[in-house]
Order: C-alpha cells, then sequence, then structure tokens
C-alpha cells in the first residue's frame, strides 16, 4: 500500500468517476485501475463494487474513505512543513488575470495549482487586460495572465508570449449589422459598441473606442452580455464565444478588422527567479490555446 494508490482510491471515490478522477491527477485510466486493483489485492478486500460501468462504494471502501482522506490530509502537511524548513516555502502569490478564457477553466486550473503545490497559497484576481502590465510593474501583484494589447518594450517588465488568441469582431446574430455582406467604418460607428476599459494611466490606442457610443467595461464577460441584451457590437476573444457563436447566437461581423489575432502573455518583473507553480500554469495555457 502507498500514497499514490491510496490519493487513487480517494480521488475516484469522491468524483464517483474513473475518468474525471484521471482527468484531475493527470494520469490515464488504465493506470489508475491498476493502482486501485493493486491496493485491492494488498488489502485482500474489494473496495467497489462494479456493475458494467458503474462503481460504487463497496462497504469496506465506506469504512476507510476518512481514513483515507486523513492520510492524504497528514501527507500534505508534511510535505508544506519540510518545504518550509528547506527555504523552498513561498507564503503566497497573487496572479491577475482576464477572462479571455472561460472561468471554469481557471477554476480547474486553480484547483489543479493548489493540489500539486500545496506549500503556496495562490490568490488570482480578475482585472481588464489593458491593466494587467500595470499591476505587476507596480507590484500589485506578482505574475499576470491575458491578452496583451501593449506590445511595449519594458525592461522592467517581461511579456512572455503563451500562444495566440483570435479577436473576433461580434454582434447579436439578430443585430443588423450581422445582416450585411461588407460592413464599413461609418456604418460600424452608428451602432453601441461595448469595449474594454482599464485604470492605469498610459495609453492603449488597441483600446480606444471606434463607435460614437460606447459602453465600456473591464471584463470580456460582461461585454458580452452587453453586447447580447443591448443591441451592441464588440471585439471577444474567440474561446469565450466558441459555442454561441457554434448555437448562432452570435455572429461575426463582416468588417475589416472583423478577425484579428493578439498574443496571449504571462507577465512577471525581470530577473523573477522562476515559480515552479506559474511554469506549470503557463504550460496549461499554452496547450489550451493550441486547440484554437
Amino acid at each position: 500500500m502507498n500514497f499514490s494508490q491510496i490519493e487513487a482510491f480517494y480521488t475516484v471515490a469522491s468524483t464517483g468517476s474513473v475518468s474525471e478522477a484521471a482527468r484531475q491527477l493527470e494520469c490515464n485510466r488504465t493506470k489508475l485501475s491498476m493502482a486501485i486493483k493493486a491496493l485491492e489485492t494488498d488489502l485482500d478486500t474489494p473496495l467497489f463494487d462494479r456493475t458494467g460501468n458503474h462503481l460504487a462504494l463497496s462497504e469496506a471502501g465506506k469504512a476507510i474513505l476518512k481514513d483515507c482522506e486523513n492520510l492524504l490530509a497528514t501527507s500534505a502537511r508534511i510535505r508544506q512543513t519540510c518545504a518550509q524548513i528547506n527555504g523552498e516555502f513561498s507564503a503566497e502569490l497573487w496572479i491577475a488575470r482576464d477572462d479571455a478564457i472561460p472561468d471554469s477553466i481557471w477554476q480547474d486550473w486553480a484547483h489543479t495549482l493548489n493540489n500539486r503545490f500545496p506549500a503556496t497559497s495562490f490568490n488570482f484576481v480578475l482585472a481588464s487586460s489593458g491593466d494587467l502590465a500595470n499591476l505587476v510593474e507596480t507590484q500589485q501583484v506578482d505574475f499576470a495572465f491575458g491578452v496583451d494589447y501593449e506590445r511595449v518594450e519594458d525592461p522592467k517588465l517581461v511579456h512572455q508570449p503563451l500562444g495566440k488568441i483570435r479577436m473576433m469582431s461580434v454582434c447579436s446574430a439578430d443585430h443588423p449589422l450581422a445582416q450585411l455582406r461588407r460592413v464599413s467604418d461609418d456604418k460600424l460607428r452608428q451602432y453601441m459598441q461595448a469595449l474594454m476599459v482599464y485604470l492605469n494611466e498610459k495609453e492603449n490606442p488597441e483600446l480606444e473606442p471606434f463607435a460614437l457610443k460606447y459602453l465600456g467595461f473591464s471584463s470580456f464577460e460582461f461585454m458580452l452580455n452587453t453586447i447580447q441584451q443591448e443591441n451592441a457590437w464588440g471585439v471577444l476573444p474567440e474561446p469565450l464565444i466558441r459555442q454561441k457563436l457554434r448555437d448562432q447566437e452570435l455572429a461575426v461581423i463582416k468588417h475589416t478588422y472583423g478577425l484579428t489575432q493578439q498574443d496571449f502573455c504571462m507577465y512577471f518583473s525581470a530577473g523573477m527567479a522562476e515559480e515552479e507553480g506559474m511554469s506549470w500554469l503557463a504550460d496549461q495555457i499554452s496547450d489550451y490555446l493550441f486547440g484554437f
């Protein structure tokens, strides 16, 4: 019996699904099933009642579940204590992000970070894309992730591209702009725009309003709501709206700049030592964006 087997059993029991447990533990289902089988063999008792593809805890599994949870919690505390003694403990990291990538994806990453790096506390704050670089530069946060509109060389700040993100000029499917075969600049200016706003004092031409009338928000999600409810148009990231485009709730505006690409970056101060958790997160984001 080892901690990998106990972790496999506890995660499957908690999620009720081998597939979900394998996703959370980042291993394949076969390896997970073998670990549970090995634990059952070692304990000489079945921990699950199996009916086809359905898994349910056996009486023995129910009896040891709490003890397994306690063992895993104790293991995490031991690792954290040793990390503190060895000087590896980072009290906390502050991370700013925009909402170009859906909240559900960020929640999964945050939970996994917490489990993989128990010696570090992670604080996530939502911010406008236009404020991310400034938040790092002014040391209000340690790292930031989001759409990079600035493209300004700053020796104090590192903009590390993690992938390209497609930005789309969209409106609701029944909006007058959606019916046009070609949309001119003048026509686009006539309709209300939902746009990204920011607080830092540096000018950012990429985020200047285009329409004569507009509503500004620090969140892509709020922009999306306005586009759908207020008969507006705006430029939104593909990961946030892909399903709504497929469902034909939104339409891409046939304008010269209807489709553009921006870098999605990780921001951090120049000279900062590599942080293992943030390197892991950067890899996850790169893999995610590759699918787009």
